[in-house]
């Protein structure tokens, strides 16, 4: 969606904050959806939620190649987020409950990097295929996408029995109660979304930005921001490959990294004004840190209270990305106010992942 806002800006008689609640209606339609997947997967199994899910993202997919005003794409855009919110709510359960910990952190990683690199290189596709094919393409491309995960898993995703607990009177409210009263399971999952927002940030209005205040144009932000893409998963490949990364020795260094990066953001405007060094440089280094350290949130999330992973998951999740929707259309409403302002925001992002960690790990510590 991200390449496409300056069309749909002129088809549809839109400003540029308007169409951000086509950003902003996907993240909610996430974070409203994925505590709901996380209890039922907990109590019916993977399966069911997952063939469901896939089937309500591929029936609005169609759907938003008909449709031609803002408000019905705004609807159908929740509809898509609500299907397909069930792959990660599921995909992290499965990992929490079949690996043991060093495997399973691993498998995060390898998980990171593909949930981080499809949102940052699909502005690239998006790029194109609106470029060459129109902008309805990229809706029936998003169908038959829906529709090979939809025949995958039917395929490969075998049913599986309730979880031990399921049939407990008032289980799921006990999962929760549980997680509510965690510090880890809040840290991690505070943390998870600070890094959210420092990408949603700048990916909310990153096209207008390189557009009207460096001049580049659509194909030019693609690869920028397909590049920043590479680093992302470079940092995840690293952590999944390289075991002295997971020691708690570097992921501190790699905060205190991320620390100078969100600082170094919005001093770098003061220092030069908004350029697009001054807007890439923190991004590609964030980027950076963030595939090193976004596995570890996560996996600390739905391992906070092993018991409940699959609620664990459904709700990290859901703060992640509630938290990606407030960064979103904060990040729209700065720029609107003047364009430096979302360096700021970026910044601030960074800044309040790092408390959420060190509330993280003095959970842990309370815990041990």
């Amino acid at each position: 969606m991200v390449p496409l806002v300056p069309a749909l800006s002129l088809s549809l008689g839109h400003n540029v904050s308007e169409l951000q609640y086509l950003f902003s209606a996907y993240v909610i339609g996430l974070a409203v959806s994925q505590p709901i997947f996380g209890i039922v997967a907990d109590r019916i199994g993977r399966r069911p939620i997952l063939l469901t899910g896939f089937t309500v993202f591929i029936v609005a997919s169609v759907l938003l190649v008909f449709t031609e005003t803002l408000n019905a794409m705004i609807f159908l855009r929740f509809l898509q987020a609500v299907g397909v919110g069930v792959g990660t709510v599921v995909a992290r359960g499965i990992i929490r409950d079949h690996l043991p910990p060093a495997e399973a952190l691993k498998t995060f990683a390898i998980l990171t990097a593909a949930m981080g690199f499809t949102p940052v290189i699909a502005p690239v596709a998006g790029g194109l295929l609106a470029t060459f094919f129109g902008m309805k393409s990229v809706f029936i491309v998003l169908a038959l996408l829906g529709s090979g995960m939809l025949a995958l898993c039917f395929r490969s995703i075998p049913s599986d029995p309730p979880r031990e607990h399921a049939g407990e009177k008032g289980a799921s409210l006990k999962g929760y109660l549980s997680l509510l009263r965690s510090i880890g399971f809040w840290g991690h999952a505070g943390a998870f979304g600070f890094l959210q927002g420092m990408v949603f940030t700048l990916l909310a209005t990153g096209s207008v930005l390189f557009q009207d205040e460096f001049g580049l144009s659509m194909q030019s932000f693609s690869f920028v921001w397909g590049s920043s893409a590479l680093v992302y998963v470079s940092g995840s490949f690293l952590l999944s490959h390289t075991s002295y990364l997971s020691t708690k020795k570097w992921q501190n260094r790699a905060v205190m990294g991320m620390l100078i990066v969100s600082l170094s953001a919005p001093a770098l405007i003061l220092a030069q004004g908004l350029t697009l060094v001054a807007v890439t440089l923190p991004l590609f280094a964030s980027m950076l840190l963030s595939g090193i350290l976004t596995p570890t949130t996560m996996y600390g999330a739905v391992n906070a209270v092993p018991r409940w992973s699959g609620s664990a998951a459904g709700l990290s999740s859901s703060i992640g990305m509630t938290m990606a929707g407030i960064f979103s259309w904060l990040g729209a409403s700065l720029y609107e106010h003047h364009p430096a302002l979302i360096m700021v925001c970026f910044g601030g992002a960074g800044v309040g992942f790092v408390c959420c960690w060190l509330l993280a790990h003095r959970g842990q510590q309370s815990s041990g």
